[in-house]
């Protein structure tokens, strides 16, 4: 909203962490459907079922951390800059 093209890198970081998490959170949707509606499944496989996209939800959680942490560490940096730099008067 800046017109920075760090942005761009920003948002991509966001909504790719956004993606990962909601995959792995799907997945574990998912997994307790299938054992709601399968009796025959046993908890350890669902378990197994959601263990497999656990690395999705971790990277996707911290992608998205950073990508927070980053905008706020770059909106205050434009909030500073611009307050040292006068209103042009015409």
């Amino acid at each position: 909203m800046a017109g920075r093209k760090i942005g761009y890198a920003q948002a991509t970081l966001m909504v790719v962490g956004f993606v990962l998490t909601m995959m792995y959170l799907l997945a574990t949707i998912g997994s307790m459907l299938s054992l709601l509606s399968n009796m025959n499944m046993s908890e350890a496989q669902v378990e197994a079922d959601r263990h497999r996209y656990a690395w999705a939800g971790l990277t996707g959680s911290v992608l998205c951390l950073v990508a927070w942490c980053w905008s706020l560490a770059s909106s205050i940096a434009m909030v500073r800059d611009s307050q040292k730099e006068p209103p042009i008067l015409r």
